[in-house]
């Protein structure tokens, strides 16, 4: 299924990481600028990560999926932290996406659903799928396409990578 799903991937390319958002654990990535009803940015591509994650820089990570059970601050203990207010991964992400202009310049997937971004500045982005779960409503990522009235939707599960 990487074959036909291959030429929506690199769509992608060109488009600059412009804002994130979180839903619990899922990381909704915007790339480029679209406004929906309400004014707030969907971009004009989203990609919504369930899947384990990270951001890394040449051989360092800046960033990564399991750092949302972290606390931003160290003046927190861990008795009064709560996730939904000032983890680690959501302070971290936010300053990578206000501080560098990232604009993909290559995307590849593998047939496990496995995804790398690269930016342009020798930034990357990793999703690393690690669940076996055969279940069909266990996803690693979603890729969709807004830029057109009907969105388009690329699904990577288990057994592939898939249009919706």
């Amino acid at each position: 299924m990487i074959v036909k799903t291959e030429s929506t991937l690199q769509e992608l390319i060109g488009f600059k990481l412009t804002q994130t958002s979180r839903s619990a654990n899922m990381e909704c990535l915007k790339f480029g600028l679209k406004t929906n009803d309400k004014n707030q940015n969907i971009g004009e591509f989203g990609l919504h990560i369930q899947a384990d994650w990270r951001i890394i820089n040449e051989d360092k990570i800046l960033v990564g999926s399991n750092d949302l059970c972290e606390p931003n601050s160290e003046n927190k203990t861990e008795l009064d932290f709560d996730y939904e207010n000032g983890n680690l991964r959501d302070g971290k992400l936010k300053n990578i996406i206000d501080s560098d202009d990232l604009i993909v310049s290559k995307i590849f997937a593998d047939k496990i659903g496995g995804l790398n971004i690269r930016f342009n500045n020798k930034t990357e982005l990793q999703i690393l799928p690690t669940n076996s779960s055969e279940s069909e409503y266990n996803e690693f990522w979603r890729l969709i396409d807004n830029r057109k009235t009907e969105s388009k939707h690329l699904v990577a599960r288990i057994h592939g990578i898939e249009n919706e």
